[in-house]
C-alpha cells in the first residue's frame, strides 16, 4: 500500500512538471507570435489607467481568449474578450456597448467585470478564474492550485511585461 502511494505521489509530481513545462514551452513559442494589434494596446492602456489594472494582463486575456479577433464566438461568448451578451446585456447598457463584435466596446465590458471581481475582494487570480467561469474557486485557491487558464493568461503577461520593459 506504502509503495502505491509513492509511486501516485511520484506521478502526480511528474505530472504537474510536465505540465509546466508544456507550458514554458507553449508561452516561450509563443513569444514572437504574440503580436498585439495597435488598437488592442491603446485601448488596454486606456482600460488599464482607468480600471487600474494592468495593460499587458488584458492584452493577455484577448490573445488567451481569441488571439484578438474581434470576430470569434464561443459557446455564446463573443469577441476578442470572449464576453457573453446574455450575461453582460445590463453591463454594456450600462457602458453604452452597442456590439461585442466592437474590439473597445468588448475590452471595456470585459475589464469593467474584471474589476468589479477585483473590487469584490477576489485577487487576480481568483477574479480570472470566475471571469473564465471556473468553479471550486477558493477551494482550489487554498490548495495552490490555479488553472491552466490563469497560468496562461498569467505567463502572456509577464512575457509581455518583460517585453515592454517592466
Amino acid at each position: 500500500m506504502k509503495i502505491m502511494v509513492k509511486l501516485t505521489a511520484i506521478l502526480m509530481a511528474a505530472l504537474m512538471v510536465f505540465n509546466l513545462c508544456l507550458l514554458f514551452v507553449i508561452v516561450a513559442g509563443a513569444e514572437e507570435a504574440i503580436e498585439v494589434p495597435e488598437d488592442v494596446a491603446r485601448i488596454s492602456e486606456e482600460l488599464g489607467q482607468q480600471y487600474s489594472i494592468c495593460p499587458e494582463t488584458i492584452q493577455a486575456i484577448g490573445w488567451v481568449e481569441s488571439r484578438f479577433d474581434p470576430e470569434a464566438e464561443n459557446d455564446g461568448c463573443i469577441g476578442i474578450m470572449q464576453v457573453s451578451g446574455k450575461w453582460h446585456k445590463e453591463r454594456m447598457e450600462r457602458l453604452g456597448v452597442e456590439s461585442l463584435k466592437d474590439t473597445e466596446g468588448n475590452m471595456k465590458v470585459a475589464v469593467d467585470y474584471l474589476s468589479e471581481l477585483v473590487e469584490d475582494g477576489e485577487d487576480m487570480e481568483a477574479a480570472l478564474m470566475r471571469y473564465h467561469g471556473e468553479s471550486r474557486i477558493q477551494e482550489r485557491l487554498s490548495e495552490g492550485e490555479l488553472s491552466e487558464y490563469v497560468d496562461k493568461v498569467l505567463a502572456v503577461s509577464a512575457m509581455l511585461e518583460q517585453r515592454h520593459g517592466k
